[in-house]
């Protein structure tokens, strides 16, 4: 499949995603910075998405999402209430932070080994399951559905134990986690926990602005 993606299509998408309900409108710059794609490539591509009615401009050359996108919405189909509630919580730890806000599944219990699968035993894993991504060039990039490496399925087993916010650095990355909800498990069985995750590279967010960024979501929620 993926030599059916089509490169412009998916700039153009791109583009789209950098206007959220904290960037509602954006300059030629900021839409260059956000994409990090040459300015005249953008040009082409809003160009595009304005003769669509996508994407509109004014007189000053500032970029907002079109009317033409609000018929889309209409169509989707209404997301259930918990996932409503969980993406709206990542969208507002995204916008306050400009990192990259996810939900992790985790999985829990008194085993230290998973149940064995065919006969193989294997770690507790953990799963991204919504995601809202930086919209940063340099970012921690994650695909929901994506299972995450040992180091951070670690901190995030560390997370669900501890019931607080926990913090550290994992493959180049400062990570804040906190559970929301732990469901209970039976003596020999594994359940998932809800975790909340604030993540961005180490060059641009120290463990320690992730804490008090996820912290101070915590209180204001």
């Amino acid at each position: 499949m993926a030599n059916q993606r089509v490169e412009a299509v998916e700039r153009a998408l791109t583009l789209l995603e950098a206007f959220t309900p904290a960037t509602p409108r954006l300059t030629l710059n900021e839409l260059a910075q956000a994409s990090g794609f040459y300015k005249s490539t953008i040009l082409r591509l809003m160009g595009s998405l304005e003769h669509f009615g996508y994407v509109a401009r004014d007189s000053h050359g500032i970029y907002s999402i079109g009317a033409a996108l609000g018929r889309f919405a209409q169509l989707a189909p209404a997301l259930p209430a918990r996932e409503a509630q969980l993406r709206g919580w990542l969208a507002a730890l995204n916008a306050a932070s400009g990192e990259t806000a996810s939900l992790m599944l985790v999985e829990h219990g008194p085993l230290a080994e998973a149940r064995p699968v065919e006969g193989v035993t294997r770690p507790r894993q953990a799963m991204c399951q919504y995601a809202h991504v930086s919209q940063w060039p340099l970012r921690h990039q994650l695909e929901e559905g994506e299972l995450v490496d040992e180091a951070l399925s670690a901190l995030l087993q560390q997370c669900v134990d501890s019931g607080e916010i926990e913090t550290g650095e994992a493959a180049g990355l400062s990570v804040a986690a906190l559970a929301v909800s732990v469901a209970q498990h039976h003596d020999e069985g594994l359940a998932p926990a809800e975790v909340i995750v604030l993540s961005g590279p180490t060059a641009r967010l120290t463990p320690a602005q992730a804490h008090r960024l996820l912290a101070q979501w915590q209180q204001g929620d």
